[in-house]
């Protein structure tokens, strides 16, 4: 069996109205039963690590033991349910044995001791649910309403579940996906969580209160897939840093990492998006600017945590320390952003449900195969890279915002690069030879080592600003001690700036055109 089903937090302020709509009125009548639950895994986490959730749960008279599987595209996953009888029955893998993922478990339990199944925390849920046709098919709506325990008597912990979960029947996938768009997003301002139970009771059982990051790392597109298997991969790879992290941001606890993460992937999927895309597909085009503002939209949040993480802040503080030790040792703290909130919006997570929605698509018709030619992208990076090199042949006059929109086409042609790397470039099929994998990976080298130079250099004249706000506010209030600590720092940064400046120049201008290599003559 195939589970496809999206999951959304809900915030307090919106219980009630959300209980009413899943209550429903008129002919179909809501269910109400308790569900009680026992998930299993190694003290290792083996399970967890390789996509299983494993539990034995109480559904009101009647024990189920069931498996599920990981959902690659944010709703699909393969689950087995194997009811038991009304007997508190003993957790047995063998039930499972006949199913694909039961199969995939036993491989991996055949390698760790016999006895290292445990049972790691519990769930006690109230479970509303209302089956709701739709033009393109039945879905469930099952709204949750309990607590994750870990632990026993004094040590008992324990964390709130309030979730709406939206769940296909019978139809296509479309039919869940219409219904979390008008209902979940639009009409309740609901967000959408990745984070299952499973995942969430874990965290409790080990003490944790954020998810781990998930980390958006680079993605390589090969030659023999088409523009549409390049979207899918690319997507898919999106959507755990994007969405997964999102998730956890949107809970109110988060660790600045997965802010960061958030937007590597952002900037990966527009630039990969903006490399497939034709110049008439408006929706591709769409779902790349879409990323481009949620990323424009948490830029000041990330600039703070990057701000109070930079190596050098630490530094300086030292030297005002060491200089002035009477005197107050830090600079006024940054305002507090609501990231949470700026995520939580309907158009930010409508974009998210549409990434989720491309990779939910049916395998497209394929359009004819010189449209469908995946080397046809290097036209693309060759107009990123001609824009690139007007920057970097005028890198002296550039100023420092010059110097930023420069750092920004760098990353963005980094991206593309490693997309790319083994993608051939011209339209013959051809394998890349030893020469031209190694003049792409200097290629890539450089541009990388630019955009980290710049990057260190935009982090310094980022203070600098700072510095020289906090002391124009400083004088202009006459606080003596806030104006001496900003005059400082503006000491302190600015050779460490035209440091930075002449490696940044250097790195930039060994970002050099590659020559293309020729290829040997067919006999």
């Amino acid at each position: 069996m195939t589970e496809i089903e999206l999951r959304f937090q809900i915030p307090e302020s919106q219980w009630t109205a959300v209980r009413r709509w899943v209550a429903g009125t008129g002919k179909t009548v809501a269910v109400e039963e308790r569900l009680q639950a026992s998930y299993f895994d190694t003290p290792e986490r083996d399970l967890a690590h390789a996509g299983f959730a494993l539990r034995l749960r109480r559904e009101g008279d009647v024990w189920v033991q069931t498996l599920k599987g990981a959902a690659p595209d944010g709703m699909t996953r393969l689950e087995h349910n194997v009811p038991l009888g009304a007997d508190i029955p003993q957790l047995d893998v063998a039930r499972h044995a006949d199913h694909p993922a039961g199969q995939a478990l036993q491989a991996l339990l055949a390698e760790l001791p016999a006895d290292a199944l445990q049972a790691l925390f519990r769930t006690d849920i109230t479970r509303l649910t209302r089956p709701l046709r739709t033009p393109h098919g039945t879905v469930e709506l099952a709204l949750d309403h309990g607590a994750l325990l870990a632990g026993e008597g004094d040590s008992l912990r324990s964390t709130p579940v309030a979730e709406l979960e939206i769940e296909l029947k019978s139809g296509e996938a479309r039919a869940v996906l219409e219904t979390a768009r008008q209902w979940a997003i639009e009409r309740f301002g609901l967000s959408l969580e990745l984070r299952t139970k499973a995942l969430r009771g874990d965290l409790l059982a080990r003490g944790l209160d954020c998810a781990p990051v998930a980390g958006s790392h680079a993605i390589h597109w090969t030659g023999d897939m088409t523009r549409d298997d390049a979207l899918h991969v690319l997507l898919r790879e999106c959507l755990e840093p994007i969405v997964g992290n999102a998730s956890q941001i949107a809970s109110g606890r988060h660790r600045p990492e997965h802010l960061h993460q958030m937007r590597v992937g952002l900037r990966r999927l527009r630039a990969g998006v903006r490399l497939l895309a034709s110049d008439d597909d408006l929706a591709l085009h769409a779902l790349a600017e879409g990323a481009g503002q949620l990323s424009r939209r948490l830029t000041a949040a990330r600039d703070v945590d990057a701000q109070a993480e930079a190596g050098w802040r630490i530094a300086m503080l030292a030297a005002w320390r060491a200089e002035r030790p009477s005197a107050a040792s830090e600079m006024s703290p940054a305002p507090p952003i609501d990231v949470a909130g700026l995520l939580l919006v309907p158009e930010v997570q409508g974009w998210m449900l549409a990434i989720i929605g491309w990779l939910a698509r049916p395998a497209p018709d394929h359009a004819p195969e010189e449209e469908q030619d995946l080397a046809l992208v290097h036209a693309h990076i060759a107009q990123w890279r001609a824009a690139t090199d007007k920057q970097v042949k005028r890198f002296d006059r550039l100023d420092t915002e010059g110097r930023h929109h420069l750092r920004r086409r760098l990353r963005r042609l980094r991206l593309a690069l490693e997309l790319t790397f083994a993608v051939p470039g011209g339209s013959d099929g051809a394998r890349l030879s030893k020469k031209e994998i190694e003049a792409r990976a200097r290629q890539l080298a450089r541009v990388h080592e630019a955009a980290q130079r710049l990057g260190a250099l935009n982090d310094l004249e980022v203070g600098l600003t700072q510095a020289r706000e906090q002391l124009a506010f400083a004088m202009a209030h006459g606080d003596v001690p806030a104006a001496a600590q900003a005059g400082f720092s503006l000491g302190w940064l600015r050779p460490r700036q035209r440091q930075a400046l002449e490696k940044a120049a250097k790195a930039v201008k060994a970002v050099k055109p590659v020559k293309a290599v020729k290829r040997a003559k067919p006999d």
